[in-house]
Formats: structure tokens, sequence, C-alpha cells
């Protein structure tokens, strides 16, 4: 078991388990609830045993384990499930997709530095979106997305289609897929409980709810013990995704504050300084002007000692007035 711990002092449990979402369609004993759903989404399998699950045990991606892969049909499936919106997913399945298929490379015994060309199963990277917020029905999300702007053509693309399984959307999916049908109304029902109830007994609720109405009631009444746990995983996901929000804004603000007062007193320096420098070169001006002044009061009023000029010929020849002449003369 791993533990955060906030910032507030609360202590989040990170057990790294499975999914509600992966158990439906992730293991072996219900490979064909795997099937229906690759068929609902255009696929074409008659025999659960076609598929070969390659879903990577050690994968934990936010404090819970991955959840779906699987070949079949010379095609790579990836799905995941998430119950938030995360532009990023299309980074997260380039770096899935790329361990799946050295896994492959490694089954099957071939080499990236063979010269012969390799003949790969071509991928398929599906988000399964169960959360809260109201989303379109079927949307797009591209790695080329995330690419810095300007930075030219990429060589490299990843394209997450992401898939609203909310009750009410996606009719056609959800009722070509009883387990994923069976699931959407297991969430609505958990959700709407959970405005009354405490989460865990909101879960409850909603697997008795569920078996009464003989919704996915055969595999509810076999793992009533685990699904309870299983789907609370998916909502600590979520609590998990807030706490890591808001301590992210907090240090954020922080550092911004702080940087905001390096930058300040570096623009403060670089203006002080600009400042500095124009009074400095205002002020020596003006005492080079001074000195210059005094320089040439002191040769009129030597011209005048020396009887080479009168006071008044010197005041107009120097540029200076016939009483600084004579004040400078009878110091």
């Amino acid at each position: 078991m791993d533990t955060i711990t906030t910032k507030e002092g609360l202590t989040v449990s990170r057990v790294y388990k499975d999914t509600l979402f992966r158990r439906l369609f992730g293991d072996e004993r219900h490979k064909a609830n795997a099937m229906s759903l690759y068929n609902a989404l255009g696929g074409s399998c008659n025999d659960p045993d076609e598929l070969t699950y390659t879903t990577i045990e050690g994968v934990i991606y936010m404090g819970r384990k991955n959840d779906v892969s699987f070949l079949v049909d010379g095609e790579l499936m990836l799905w995941e499930h998430q119950s938030t919106v995360n532009p990023n997913m299309p980074l997260r399945g380039l770096i899935h997709l790329a361990q799946l298929y050295n896994k492959h490379l490694d089954l099957y015994g071939m080499s990236v530095y063979s010269s012969r060309r390799l003949t790969l199963p071509a991928p398929h990277y599906y988000v399964f979106y169960a959360g809260p917020t109201e989303v379109e029905d079927r949307f797009e999300l591209r790695l080329s997305q995330l690419f810095a702007e300007g930075a030219g053509e990429p060589c490299a693309e990843v394209v997450a289609t992401v898939i609203n399984v909310n009750e009410g959307h996606n009719p056609e999916i959800l009722d070509a897929c009883e387990a994923l049908a069976g699931y959407a109304h297991f969430v609505s029902l958990a959700r709407a409980f959970a405005r009354t109830y405490a989460r865990s007994e909101a879960v409850d609720l909603a697997v008795r709810k569920c078996i009464s109405e003989g919704v996915l009631a055969d595999f509810f009444i076999e793992n009533r013990a685990e699904v309870v746990d299983l789907f609370l995983t998916e909502w600590d996901e979520e609590k998990y995704r807030d706490l890591l929000r808001r301590e992210a804004e907090e240090d954020g603000y922080a550092a911004g504050e702080a940087e905001g007062r390096k930058e300040g007193r570096k623009e403060g320096l670089k203006e002080g300084l600009k400042e500095g420098l124009k009074e400095g070169r205002k002020e020596g001006l003006k005492d080079g002007r001074d000195e210059v002044r005094a320089e040439f009061l002191q040769k009129a009023a030597d011209q005048v000692r020396e009887g080479n000029l009168s006071a008044e010929d010197a005041a107009r020849i120097f540029g200076f007035s016939q009483q600084e002449i004579t004040a400078l003369l009878s110091n």
C-alpha cells in the first residue's frame, strides 16, 4: 500500500487495485463483455477466445491499475476508463502503446533491427468517460494538440477517441453492449444515491438496485463483496485528482508569487539603474558645466584684473554679468 499526505494533513490511501470497469471488461472470466464492446465499436468477432489480453499488469496510472488492452483480428485495442476529462491522454496512450508493442515483439520473437518489414497489429485507443461533467458523446484528443506552437510538422500522432458512456449518451453503443449499458446504469444510480448517502452505502444500494432490476445481476451477485471497493477506487481517483489539482494550484500560486517578487526586484533594479544613470548623467553634466563656467568666469575676472578688458567688455565677451565678475574680483 502507498499513501500520500496532503498539506492539510489528510492521508489518502493509494491501493493499486482493479476498478469495476477493468473487472467487467479486462478479466478473462468476462471476455464476452470485451467482445461485445469491441463489436459495438465496429469490430467483428464471434468467439471471445479470439481475444488475447495484453494488459500490462505492472502499469499503474493515477493510483490504479491500467485498464484493458487486447489483440484481436490484427488489431491492438487499448481501452482506458476515466471519470474526469484529461487532455493529456494521448501522451499516456503513446507511452502505453510503446510498452505494448515492446511486449508484442518479445512475445513473438520479433526485432526492430530485422531487415525484414515487421507486421504489427493496428492500434485503436479508446477512452471511456463516465464522469459527472457534461461532455460531447464522442470526440478526439490528439497528441499533436500538446505540441508547442510553431514547432513544425510532427513525426508522430496518437488519437484518443473519447466515448461518453453515461446514460443518455451514445445509445447505439450502449444498446449493442449489455455490459456497458449495465455499467452506465450502475454509475448513474451510485451517483444519485451519493447525494443522500455516504459513498460506500450509495454504491451498495446501487448494487442491490441493479440486482433487483436484473441489470448485470449475475455479475453483481457473484462480485457483490468486491464491487463496492472496486467502484470506490474509481471515485477515489477523482478525490486524488482533486487533491493534486488543489495542491498544484497552491504551489503554483506560491511559486508565481515568489517568481513575481524575484522578477519585480530584477525589474526594479533595472529601472533603478536606468533612472540612476539618467540622474547621474544629469548631475555629471551639471557639475561639468559648473566647472567650465567657473573656469571661464575666473578667466574673465583675470582679464579685468590685468587691465586687458573692462568689466563691461569681459561680461560681453565671456557671457557673464558685470556683477558676477565684480564679485569674484572682490574676493
